[in-house]
């Protein structure tokens, strides 16, 4: 799932009918058009500034593919990314690609064509600050090039800046071992960030929970979910990616659920409680 926050539009990655289908957000309508078909194994989604350009992460096809607007196929970039299950676009619109089957990041330039290894050790996982393992989504910070990864299997959050050789764990666990309270991660699948503050929005996978995590906190916040497994307006079931619109409200990609939840955030507060509802279902 991918908020384009320019135009206000949600594109979600349909895995299992292997489309993409975009949803205005200015609109009542939660019909969606399908912009993209005939895609195996989705796992990442980026719309770059314009809206003409969509990258996609095919895991089990090991690429990225390069969609423009309206073209009936995709085409390759940066070579092989095995077991690929994020990407990203920075301002100088190089490509970072998640290596899961690598444990690594991978950042690819249009310009030159040539790849090199940005964060973790190619086919090396393990649990200190110069490796990752099996990671999942990235976000780069466009103000100052930051690179923030959700590390999956070590139950972390990762922060990486740039030209850094090892990455600073903002969220989770330091000793790999997942758990359910305000201090730790089970398996996060997705990582978000406000640019400005640096707070760290988590899909926290295996709790079932939005986890909101200020900087340099040792617990974070649960901002939805959280209450068991299930498919009531209020609980989750293996949330795997998230967004907020320009208005702050929370999108949140609730995976075994096959639905996109809207959580409205009263009144925008620092700690806000919220409500939801279903906006998209399968």
């Amino acid at each position: 799932m991918f908020l384009h926050r320019e135009t206000n539009t949600l594109y979600v990655a349909d895995t299992n009918n292997r489309r993409i289908q975009m949803f205005t957000l200015n609109s009542r309508s939660s019909t969606g058009v399908t912009v993209a078909s005939n895609i195996d194994s989705m796992s990442g989604i980026y719309v770059d500034d314009d809206g003409s350009t969509m990258y996609v992460a095919l895991r089990y096809e090991n690429r990225v593919e390069k969609w423009i607007k309206n073209a009936l196929n995709g085409e390759q970039i940066g070579d092989q990314c095995k077991q690929c299950t994020g990407v990203w676009v920075d301002k100088e619109k190089n490509v970072y690609m998640t290596e899961s089957g690598t444990h690594s990041i991978l950042k690819w330039s249009p310009t030159t064509n040539t790849k090199i290894t940005v964060a973790g050790q190619t086919d090396e996982l393990g649990q200190t600050a110069d490796k990752l393992y099996f990671p999942r989504s990235i976000y780069i910070n466009r103000l100052n090039d930051a690179l923030y990864v959700a590390d999956m299997m070590n139950n972390r959050i990762q922060k990486w800046n740039k030209n850094s050789q090892e990455g600073i764990t903002i969220a989770g666990s330091k000793d790999g071992i997942s758990g359910y309270n305000d201090s730790k991660l089970a398996s996060p699948f997705h990582v978000w960030i406000d640019e400005e503050s640096d707070v760290v929005y988590i899909a926290d996978s295996e709790n079932n929970r939005i986890q909101r995590w200020l900087p340099n906190e040792l617990t974070g916040t649960t901002i939805a979910g959280g209450a068991e497994r299930g498919n009531a307006n209020n609980q989750l079931s293996l949330p795997n990616s998230l967004a907020f619109d320009n208005l702050g409200n929370l999108y949140v990609c609730d995976g075994h659920n096959h639905r996109i939840q809207m959580f409205v955030l009263i009144e925008n507060q620092t700690c806000p409680t919220s409500r939801s509802h279903p906006l998209f279902t399968k």
